[in-house]
């Protein structure tokens, strides 16, 4: 096929639960010099060395915060109406937000830092209330009683569901059907077992 690997875009990344700053810079197999990196973006979504969906999640949050920051003057303004505001932020910032989303073992300290975000937008498009000639924000059940949606944390279950039902239907010789029949050999160190998809994929 008269094809060759390209040194300088090639990475390698060791997956354990170790310190890799620590190790070798770089790994040498045959007549290539390979760069050992903790963590590298493929296809938009963050992978480390830990296998920790953390560190993704907050890089997402910062991605659609710069959406926000773009779009703020439009979401306050009188304006616009409520509805369009919405649409809006469904399509310019939750899908920025999102993104990969389907494939998120959610802990409950993520699920909160995604949803302090998005009622922070919610807040910009629905404005203060008046009580008794006083201005003051929204709390949160009635900025959700106003939105009317479910929220950032539902429609990720959705998706996640979506994804498990793609895969379960998914041929066996596909790669996504392997990783999912796939059983670790070895022995689990002593300790809290990691979050994984398949624990949290059906909850609710």
């Amino acid at each position: 096929m008269n094809l060759q690997i390209n040194q300088n875009k090639t990475k390698y990344i060791p997956v354990t639960k170790k310190d890799c700053a620590n190790g070798p810079t770089y790994i040498e197999i045959g007549s290539y010099k390979f760069e050992v990196v903790c963590s590298f973006t493929y296809l938009g979504s963050e992978v480390n060395c830990k296998n920790d969906i953390s560190d993704e999640i907050k890089k997402h949050v910062l991605a659609a915060n710069k959406c926000l920051h773009g779009l703020r003057k439009h979401l306050k303004s009188q304006l616009i109406p409520r509805k369009t505001k919405t649409i809006m932020n469904k399509v310019l910032i939750r899908s920025v937000l999102s993104y990969a989303s389907e494939t998120w073992p959610l802990s409950r300290s993520d699920e909160r830092l995604l949803s302090i975000f998005e009622r922070r937008i919610l807040k910009y498009i629905f404005g203060p209330v008046e009580v008794n000639g006083i201005w003051r924000k929204r709390y949160n059940h009635g900025l959700y009683k106003l939105f009317n949606e479910p929220d950032i944390i539902g429609f990720i279950k959705v998706k996640r569901l979506e994804w498990a039902g793609h895969t379960i239907r998914a041929r066996e010789n596909r790669t996504i059907k392997k990783m999912l029949n796939t059983k670790p050999e070895g022995n689990r160190k002593v300790g809290r077992p990691r979050l994984r998809w398949k624990n949290v994929c059906g909850r609710i």
